[in-house]
């Protein structure tokens, strides 16, 4: 299997759409966004999973993964002209009897 890391250190394609849902450490989703970017079509997505808004738990049991925020801070406070959208909540059940979600789509 194949990191991220060498995998956008060898690609030589463009995307429409990119899910980001591995190592979510900050420093390495900061390094797959930045990566990323590279490689986004004009009008592409990237797609964060366990964003979490503010560093605050989407759901009752209070759990947080930091890492995904974290990045987007980092990237916002380096002048990364990003916009990212968490999607909250959904028209369907998703877990523990909410409709949250901790995707989040990244822009330019």
């Amino acid at each position: 299997m194949d990191t991220s890391r060498h995998f956008f250190a060898t690609n030589k394609e463009t995307f429409d759409f990119i899910f980001l849902d591995g190592d979510h450490a900050a420093e390495t989703v900061y390094e797959e966004i930045v990566s990323g970017l590279d490689v986004i079509n004009e009008n592409g997505l990237i797609v964060l999973h366990d964003y979490f808004p503010d560093g605050r738990p989407l759901w009752s049991r209070g759990a947080v993964i930091s890492g995904p925020f974290a990045a987007t801070e980092k990237l916002r406070s380096a002048s990364i002209a990003i916009m990212v959208i968490p999607l909250g909540s959904l028209p369907w059940p998703t877990k523990l009897g909410s409709n949250m979600t901790s995707l989040a789509v990244i822009t330019r």
